[in-house]
């Protein structure tokens, strides 16, 4: 018959297969996922936190090499820049430092995503770059890693089966959590059934359950910025940024009042900085007075700067106008002169009272202004990437920082700068701060003191370090100041008695 029907069934697309390497790499990221939620997060500032991100590092490697993505030379230093990183709570034992460390780790680790996949290494776009391989680019294959997970259980009817059971029973918990909990209300004989069940099972903790729960959404947020190198980098827009909207002019008037008052400024601070060194002038008061304040102004420029040169419209090609180049330099040198007056300050009170932990980390910063602010001057000279050159700057910054010891630095500082007469009095409890760095030298100046108020304050310091030594985790916390730390210890046990 002409018109007759064809009832036969249309053919199913096959679905295109997970590949094996995919379900992998997914399961990986799953345990790497609990790594975090149950041991970097719980032992913050420790040994895991490095361990995690190097984890990650080398997942991140495997899957370049599995998947072929071309790399340049270029992006294998970057890499083993973040690696190495990863190692410094071994050298440190600062919570603080090891957060910076990991936190700069990340942030080139999630760079590459976009580097690898063909964006311009600290290019033009580097703040963009970045954003998009945090926040977004994670996000689009957010999906993939469940889905490459499952991969394993697909044409298997009986792995489907026990894939179905054990999702009908992650969604049976949360209600039967809630049942349990209003059955224990309710019957004191069922209640006290379940806590002596519970107290049978080995090392029970409901919390690794959460913790394990949690690291699903980590492992899809971290396949998905692993996978996300599979695919091309965002294209951006090469011609003038529309986001330069304000008229030169506006941005020269609200400068210029501020400049005269840096200049008037740097008169007045030549004057007092002679004045101070002359001891004409209270020189502690001196020393302290706006120290914060000059720091605070520093960024501030620095703000007004970048401002400035995002938004302010510029000639055909994008080119600066000359006068937007005289206005940065300008505000540039006297924020320059702005942070020579601060850290003069810093190192008159340093040598009057000594170092802190305080005084070094905002001297740091400063230093880290002072040289971001020179490459600023620079750049209105010649024109180049900017990002390059800052990348080696706060390298190297964050490495001195970070491997230097600062805190056992600055317990030998103070206490050779006491012995020789340089330090009016030593502030014992300051090294509290220090941590297991200041264990060494406070036990040095222990065996060598004889003064029994400095014997009997030093003991209730480096008791407090023993007290801390036993409660730490041995290995989340391991570190070479801590391993120097317990064997100065055990060096004057007997005069700690």
């Amino acid at each position: 018959m002409e018109n007759e029907l064809n009832y036969a069934a249309p053919l199913q697309e096959e679905k295109p297969k997970v590949p094996a390497a995919d379900a992998a790499f997914a399961w990986v990221s799953l345990a790497l996922g609990f790594v975090f939620t149950h041991f970097a997060v719980k032992y913050f500032g420790g040994l895991w936190g490095g361990i995690f991100w190097a984890l990650f590092g080398a997942l991140g490697a495997a899957f370049v090499r599995v998947k072929r993505v071309a790399v340049k030379l270029s992006h294998i230093v970057v890499f083993g820049i973040a690696e190495l990183f990863c190692f410094v709570p071994l050298f440190s034992a600062s919570y603080f430092v090891n957060f910076l460390a990991g936190a700069f780790s990340f942030i080139l680790y999630f760079y590459l995503t976009a580097a690898v996949s063909g964006a311009e290494l600290f290019g033009r776009h580097f703040v963009l770059d970045l954003i998009v391989g945090v926040m977004v680019r994670p996000f689009e294959n957010f999906a993939r890693q469940p889905k490459s997970a499952f991969s394993i259980f697909r044409g298997r009817s009986r792995s489907k089966n026990v894939l179905y059971a054990l999702i009908g029973l992650l969604m049976a918990v949360p209600l039967t959590f809630v049942v349990v909990i209003l059955l224990i209300r309710s019957d004191e004989l069922f209640a006290d059934s379940i806590n002596e069940f519970v107290i049978r099972l080995p090392n029970f903790s409901l919390s690794v359950f959460w913790e394990i729960l949690f690291a699903v959404p980590v492992a899809m947020y971290i396949f998905g910025a692993v996978f996300s190198m599979n695919g091309a980098a965002p294209a951006h827009n090469g011609n003038v940024p529309s986001y330069r909207i304000f008229p030169p002019v506006i941005g020269y008037a609200a400068v210029t009042p501020i400049c005269v008052f840096y200049f008037i400024y740097a008169v007045t601070q030549f004057v007092n900085i002679a004045n101070a060194f002359e001891k004409t002038l209270n020189y502690s008061r001196f020393a302290r007075n706006g120290f914060f304040e000059l720091c605070a102004i520093a960024v501030i420029n620095l703000g007004v700067i970048v401002l400035m040169q995002t938004f302010s419209r510029r000639k055909d090609g994008d080119v600066k106008p000359l006068i937007l180049r005289v206005y940065t330099v300008m505000l540039s040198v006297f924020t320059l002169l702005i942070i020579a007056t601060a850290l003069t300050k810093m190192l008159m009170y340093i040598g009057e009272y000594g170092m802190t932990l305080l005084r070094v980390y905002t001297s740091w910063f400063m230093i880290l202004l002072w040289l971001i602010f020179a490459v600023i001057i620079v750049l209105q000279v010649c024109d180049f990437v900017v990002w390059k050159p800052l990348f080696v700057l706060f390298t190297v910054m964050l490495a001195v920082l970070c491997f230097g010891d600062m805190e056992g630095v600055i317990a030998r500082h103070n206490i050779s700068a006491y012995q020789a007469g340089e330090l009016s009095e030593l502030d014992i409890y300051s090294f509290g701060e220090l941590g297991y760095s200041a264990v060494e030298p406070l036990t040095e100046l222990l065996e060598d003191s004889e003064n029994s108020f400095f014997t009997k304050h030093l003991k209730d310091i480096l008791e407090t370090s023993v007290n801390h030594d036993k409660y730490d985790d041995k290995f989340a916390y391991f570190s070479i100041p801590r391993a120097k730390a317990q064997a100065a210890l055990k060096r004057v046990k007997g005069l700690m008695r």
